[in-house]
């Protein structure tokens, strides 16, 4: 399902096109944004490059430390069992 945009929604977009359009549920009280969808991509791969970036960082710094797969593993598993979904 693909709601349609209101013309108050049409509105919104074309006084503020550089920024995300924030849509709050009268009844959830809950805010949503709506984006283009090609800025949507462009922002999470900006984000993707930052998050990588800090990774890199701290590595270049020597902050790192052994991966344990089959401990991040057994976490996991001891998650799924205590922790509802």
């Amino acid at each position: 399902m693909a709601p349609k945009l209101t013309d108050e929604m049409r509105q919104a977009l074309r006084e503020s096109p550089d920024r995300p359009l924030q849509i709050e549920d009268d009844q959830t009280q809950k805010v949503y944004l709506l984006v283009p969808q090609e800025d949507f991509q462009h922002w999470m791969d900006a984000e993707l490059r930052r998050e990588l970036q800090v990774g890199f960082d701290q590595a270049d710094a020597g902050d790192v430390t052994d991966w344990d797969v089959e401990a991040l593993l057994k976490e996991a598993r001891a998650r799924q069992i205590v922790e509802p979904e």
